[in-house]
């Protein structure tokens, strides 16, 4: 049995960035936070990933997200096809989190009123991840 599907990110060593991010634009709240460790090395970290995330856990909300660093023989290409999707409750706070996110990023499809009645957006924020965001509208 399958407990829950969680996105997981991966950055090139601005995961502590992305977080701070996250935390600003969306609210999220670190769960666990957990550096690279020099055992995984034998005892020596790599250059480039002292300052790294082996691994993080956000929540949204109650939802779950992942993310790390890869390590520096690793890259990672922007604009993969892993997109998030938000399910926000009011209009303004699409809004701001788009306006949020967007800095910097690379606008999609700016928020507009759909015509399944609800407002929506996508982009791809500066480190190179999908978002799309949805907010159902009261008729």
């Amino acid at each position: 049995m399958i407990a829950e599907a969680t996105p997981f990110l991966n950055f090139n060593g601005d995961c502590h960035e992305a977080i701070a991010l996250y935390s600003a634009a969306l609210g999220a709240e670190v769960v666990d936070r957990r550096p690279w460790d020099p055992a995984m090395f034998g005892g020596e970290l790599p250059k480039g990933m002292e300052n790294g995330v082996m691994y993080a856990r956000l929540t949204i909300g109650e939802v779950p997200l992942e993310m790390s660093d890869v390590p520096p023989n690793m890259t990672v290409e922007p604009g993969s096809n892993l997109s998030i999707n938000l399910h926000i409750t009011d209009p303004d706070e699409l809004d701001r989190c788009f306006n949020a996110l967007a800095e910097g990023g690379t606008v999609a499809m700016p928020p507009e009123n759909m015509f399944w009645g609800a407002r929506f957006a996508k982009l791809i924020d500066r480190f190179g991840v999908s978002w799309s965001m949805h907010c159902q509208l009261v008729s």
